[in-house]
């Protein structure tokens, strides 16, 4: 073997170890399941289903065209994950107030805020619980999307049993994997869109458990109790295989009260569609933090806010 020879072949011993590597660590237990068998069956015949992914009621890209568009969103991902953050992170932890959950009485209504997305909610005497992330980062590697200092006070041990964990869609900074398994023991029912029961299942969620709902399904859980999945304009993955899962909004319904759990997306007419197909929602509850504007079609920008809560017809937001 030649000098040429031996270095071309460790160098592709070497790239072999690296691609081993890789695949063996999107394999790991976090990083979910994608749907099969019956499953996806059932996600075919949906008609927000074309092809091999879910879409949305219209064309969305996740990048906007001003900002390059699909071709530079690899860049604009570089840029959010690596780029400068001076000035973006708080200088000191967060001021927090930690509301003792254990001691709620269950008939009381309320709706804690945790951080980010996640929500807990008790509504007609049944406990939900929305999108957890209790972890310190909200991705695959530990130092991206770290929790600023203060945002994550609340376990898994601070929670009494959970009627529903509803889940909006499957990327990290909603799904978290060792939130939901700390969880598992405590929670008696998942509600989540098409294809995402998939990651449930994979660790070890009782299928029984597991409800998947297309936009517009119901989901009707006794008293009166009734969880509505509905349309966002978002999109979903927790790997290289986006749109592989439904994202969603839901609206929770007791004999007394409309929640409207709005999850991420950006804005769009389906707003009118909820407000005119659930008139009278007692609270809405919205994103607004987003601050980039090659995020515009995905997220909801702070001067969209209040025409959302308007076409909702949202009591309060």
């Amino acid at each position: 073997m030649t000098r040429r020879e031996f270095i071309l072949a460790g160098l592709g011993l070497l790239g072999a170890a690296a691609a081993g590597g890789v695949y063996s660590y999107v394999h790991r237990p976090k990083f979910g399941e994608l749907p099969s068998g019956d499953r996806l069956k059932r996600m075919q015949a949906s008609p927000h289903y074309h092809g091999d992914h879910f879409e949305n009621l219209v064309p969305v890209p996740v990048m906007s065209e001003d900002e390059g568009g699909h071709e530079n969103r690899f860049v604009a991902t570089w840029k959010f994950l690596f780029g400068d953050k001076k000035g973006l992170v708080p200088a000191h932890p967060l001021p927090t107030e930690k509301a003792n959950l254990l001691a709620l009485p269950r008939e009381q209504d309320a709706v804690v805020w945790l951080g980010h997305s996640s929500f807990f909610v008790q509504l007609g005497g049944c406990r939900i619980l929305i999108d957890p992330v209790f972890s310190s980062y909200a991705s695959p590697l530990w130092f991206i999307n770290r929790a600023f200092a203060g945002s994550n006070v609340y376990t898994a041990e601070d929670f009494p049993e959970i009627d529903v964990l509803a889940m909006s869609h499957d990327h990290w900074d909603h799904l978290d994997y060792p939130t939901v398994m700390a969880l598992k023991s405590r929670v008696h029912h998942v509600v989540c869109p098409l294809g995402v029961g998939e990651h449930f299942e994979y660790w070890g969620f009782e299928p029984e458990k597991i409800i998947e709902l297309d936009w517009h399904e119901t989901a009707a859980l006794g008293d009166g109790f009734a969880v509505h999945c509905l349309p966002s304009r978002h999109f979903s993955g927790r790997g290289l295989n986006p749109n592989r899962t439904l994202w969603a909004s839901f609206l929770l319904e007791t004999p007394a009260r409309q929640v409207y759990m709005g999850g991420d997306g950006g804005y769009g007419k389906h707003f009118a569609q909820i407000g005119r197909q659930f008139p009278g929602i007692d609270l809405a509850i919205l994103e607004n933090r987003q601050y980039n504007e090659a995020w515009k079609y995905i997220h909801t920008m702070p001067d969209q806010l209040s025409l959302a809560a308007k076409e909702l017809g949202a009591k309060q937001i």
